[in-house]
């Protein structure tokens, strides 16, 4: 890997607090998805809500890596470097080629669809796919020029306009989803707008011959294609289980189990959101940069991440109480919260560094195999065992299983220590979901209190390390 000029920390800084507001916005739009939608619509009525955005999840699928490819070539190459010809005709031919992927799903919902609420949101995802992959192009662009405030700006559009909307909705208690997915696609349209008028440079670059645009967009693919595989191959992890819930169990268990699951992805969507800073930003610096960020960031993780569990105990309360017509089935949320954690971790820290270092196809491997395990227990889970329970303790073993080996890979490719943390960090989450699921509420918070007490202690040089690492990057500025 060659040397880069070295990481820009008041760049890194300001970006991040762009993306962390953004995402700050987005938390809201998923609150008002997760806890007001549910509270108007029916749980059958959610439960089709959740299943247009359970398959818009998976949209990105059906560039076939463009996105992917472009952001891996033109990583940490800045606007006047990156050839604007070549952007502006792969974004045609994606286009092309997004439209004709639209119709093909269009065709679908009409003819092999089994019910009218379906159809629906088929033909509602088909339209849904030409918007997000075209926005999605443009923002991988602001994303490897770093200019990740663009991006930033684009998903605070889109979310603040899906926030207005669905506030009305809920206000004046519409009992339909097929509006809810209105306001989404229009949220998403607008965000698509502000991007293509942030990138007008880019359009304004005469286009290339149809088979010079063609070539370029298939090499893009071929470099983007195992990232996008693996990316989908990570969200399956989790989609398995919930596809497998819809067959087995219905579409109301299936709503339930994903609510559940917004719950969770409330803390892996906005954490996250820092991975996107971290790439353009990591591919400019230094080895020493990236291996000393690596180590801040695993450690950081490590101390703090735990904490989250604490957080369990006050929100099945509220919750409860909140939509007490999902109280009955609230221990799937202490047995998914590990999720939290190990997904996050996983996706800050070392998806991010497997691209910098351009492993991608060691990223698509891990998540393979990781996808197989999780068809392998969901399977046993629902046909074997005939347990929800089951299925979901399968899938969340097979995500900490990755962070697992992950970190332990990068920390040999790095050349960085490995420490005993993660393995008690796994004794510490079994020890709360046994506490959660077991105990009463008092003696679960005190017990596990007790025992992360007891983890801080064990990894005090840890947390004092990160602590003074944590100093040096804040004083340090260029």
């Amino acid at each position: 890997m060659s040397q880069g000029t070295g990481m820009n920390y008041r760049s890194l800084a300001g970006n991040m607090i762009v993306a962390f507001a953004a995402q700050g916005i987005s938390f809201l739009a998923s609150v008002a998805m997760s806890l007001l939608v549910p509270k108007v619509l029916g749980v059958e009525t959610y439960g089709y809500w959740q299943l247009f955005i359970f398959y818009a999840s998976y949209s990105g699928f059906f560039m076939l890596g463009l996105n992917d490819g472009i952001y891996l070539i033109e990583g940490g190459n800045t606007r006047g470097e990156i050839d604007k010809r070549a952007v502006n005709s792969q974004f045609r031919f994606g286009m092309a080629f997004q439209l004709v992927v639209a119709a093909v799903i269009a065709i679908i919902a009409v003819v092999w669809a089994p019910e009218a609420q379906r159809s629906f949101v088929l033909l509602a995802f088909a339209l849904y796919t030409v918007l997000c992959n075209l926005a999605g192009f443009l923002g991988y662009i602001f994303q490897s020029m770093n200019e990740t405030k663009l991006f930033s700006y684009s998903t605070m559009i889109d979310r603040l306009v899906f926030l207005a909307i669905i506030l009305v909705m809920v206000f004046i208690r519409v009992p339909d989803f097929e509006p809810y997915v209105f306001a989404f696609l229009i949220s998403k349209a607008c965000s698509l707008t502000y991007c293509i008028v942030r990138s007008r440079d880019f359009f304004a670059a005469r286009a290339l011959p149809l088979t010079e645009a063609a070539r370029l967009s298939l090499s893009s693919m071929k470099v983007g294609f195992a990232l996008m595989i693996s990316n989908v191959a990570s969200m399956l992890v989790l989609g398995v289980a919930r596809a497998l819930v819809d067959n087995a169990w219905g579409i109301e268990a299936f709503g339930r189990v994903s609510f559940w699951l917004s719950m969770v992805n409330f803390f892996i969507t906005f954490v996250s959101q820092a991975s996107m800073v971290l790439f353009p930003a990591l591919r400019q610096g230094t080895e020493g940069e990236r291996r000393a960020f690596y180590r801040f960031v695993r450690d950081m993780m490590e101390v703090t991440f735990p904490v989250v569990y604490l957080l369990y105990f006050p929100m099945a309360w509220v919750l409860s109480l909140w939509l007490p017509q999902y109280a009955d089935t609230m221990h799937y949320f202490a047995i998914l919260l590990p999720v939290c954690v190990f997904d996050t971790k996983m996706n800050l820290c070392c998806t991010t560094y497997f691209k910098v270092l351009r492993e991608e196809r060691t990223l698509l491997k891990v998540n393979l195999c990781t996808l197989a395990g999780s068809i392998a227990l969901c399977t046993i889970g629902v046909y074997v065992i005939g347990s929800l329970d089951a299925v979901l303790l399968g899938t969340v073993a097979c995500i900490v299983c990755r962070s697992l080996w992950s970190e332990r890979h990068l920390n040999a490719k790095i050349g960085v220590s490995t420490t005993p943390a993660p393995i008690e960090e796994v004794v510490l989450t079994a020890a709360f979901v046994a506490l959660a699921l077991c105990a009463p509420a008092l003696v679960a918070v005190l017990g596990y209190l007790a025992l992360y007490a007891a983890y801080l202690v064990l990894n005090r040089h840890s947390a004092r390390d990160m602590l003074a690492l944590t100093k040096r990057v804040l004083t340090r500025g260029k």
